[in-house]
Order: structure tokens, then sequence, then C-alpha cells
């Protein structure tokens, strides 16, 4: 057994006797998906969710909390730990749910278990329907850079650097199916030529007020002009680069949810 099942084994070894044949099922793909390319250079991030795993196997989904994670799983010290200023927990969440993408995006990606950590939450869904997870649809996504609405030169980089951080995250899970980046839409093809616009194009804008910061994003289709998808994100606290990383996260996140169902 290798270090990565020894610690899975280890945090579920509580998970009552009556469910041990659903559970062996689910401690083998999660093992597949531990020793994955994805998650096997990734030792704290095998950690965190074998952590939340274990947890919710056991039954202790109630003591899945920020705290209790920054807590079992990076070692904070409880004499002075204090979630509202130590971000730790939910940025590498929001890293977390990136990987966790990528990793069912994967074409060899072993069918009948799907782990998800869903978005305001920190406990753990596990689906088990026997069919093949879904995959993003494999057609070209082309991100537009990101509008500050803002109007002040202060928040200009923060912007640019929410900008490059969903890039790179887009780029991750998705690879060469990204394009970037045109400032303003592409123009339909003349009749008679091959249309070679990406098949769906992110746009979105930010705004940003002290602390506040709201970022509206939409998904186009290229083809017909029509909206397919359009959310709103909120985030508070100092900008910088946590803000800009659970921002972009919270983004990615949502979107690959969106284009794995559609």
């Amino acid at each position: 057994m290798n270090a990565r099942a020894g610690m899975m084994t280890e945090e579920c070894a509580n998970v009552p006797t009556e469910n041990h044949a659903v559970e062996d099922h689910v401690l083998q793909a999660l093992h597949q998906l531990l020793d994955s390319p994805v998650f096997i250079k990734a030792p704290r991030m095998c950690q965190l969710l074998s952590f939340l795993v274990g947890m919710k196997l056991s039954g202790k989904e109630s003591e899945i909390t920020e705290y209790a994670i920054g807590m079992a799983v990076f070692r904070r010290d409880g004499r002075v730990y204090d979630t509202i200023l130590d971000p730790v927990v939910r940025v590498q969440i929001g890293r977390l749910r990136e990987r966790l993408a990528a990793y069912y995006a994967l074409p060899d990606a072993p069918p009948g278990v799907r782990v998800a950590i869903p978005l305001g939450s920190y406990v753990p869904t596990i689906s088990q329907t026997g069919a093949v997870p879904p995959r993003l649809q494999r057609r070209q996504l082309e991100l537009a850079p990101l509008r500050n609405l803002t109007g002040e030169q202060y928040s200009n980089s923060f912007v640019s650097g929410v900008d490059e951080e969903l890039g790179s995250r887009l780029f991750h899970a998705m690879g060469t199916l990204i394009q970037l980046r045109d400032p303003e839409p592409p123009l339909a093809p003349a009749p008679g030529y091959a249309d070679t616009r990406a098949a769906h194009r992110l746009e979105g804008s930010i705004r940003v007020e002290k602390n506040h910061v709201r970022a509206s994003m939409r998904l186009l289709d290229t083809g017909a002009g029509n909206v397919l998808w359009l959310s709103q994100f909120d985030c508070r606290g100092e900008l910088g680069m946590h803000l800009q990383e659970e921002l972009a996260g919270a983004i990615c996140d949502k979107l690959q949810r969106y284009l794995a169902n559609h």
C-alpha cells in the first residue's frame, strides 16, 4: 500500500461496518484519484481530500468546518489561529476543487464515483451513478479580458491579477481548449468562409468598492450570440493575491460544473 492509500485508509478507519461494501468501492476510487497525475505530486491536496472524505464517510459532516480543517490539515496553532485573518483553508479548498475538476476531465478518469466540494461548503459530495462522469465539452473556449468597471487606477492591478489567475486555472483545467484573448468579440465569418471562432466566449467585469469585490461573468455561444450562463461572484477582504485566487477559483469551479453538465 502506498503512502496516499495508507493516508486515505487511516482517515476512513471509523466508517460504520454496515456500509463497508459501498465504502470499499468509494475508497478504491479515491485511491485511484490520489495516484493520478493530477494529485500524485500534491501531498497536501491528498491530505486535505483524505481528511474531508474520511470525515464524510465516518458520519462527521457537522464537524467539517474551516477551523477544523485548518487545525487538522494545515497544523495551525489553536492559540492564535483566526480563520478571518488566515485564508489558507479557503484558498486551498479552491485549488482542490480545481484539481478535482481537472481529474474528472481526464479521458481515462474511471467511472462510478465522483467527489466534489460544492461552493460555499467544505463538506464533500460523493455520487455513485455507475455512469461515466460528465466531461467538459470538447469545444474551444475564448477568454476575453476582464473589464474594470471601477475606473480607478488602484483597482487595475487587482483586476489584471484576477484575469491572469483565471486564465491559468482554466488552462490547467481545459488545456488547449482555451484561447486567449481578444479585447473585442470576433466578427462573424463572411458567407462562404469557415467559422474559426471558438464555440464559447467567456466575458466578465469586476467592480471594486473598498474591501468588496463583485465579478459578473457570462458565457456566450459565439455562433448564435446567445447567453448560455450568467453568474455573479462576491468576495470580501483585503485586495491581494489570496482574494484574486479565491475569486478566480470560484469562477473556474462554477463554469466547469456548468460545462460538465451541458
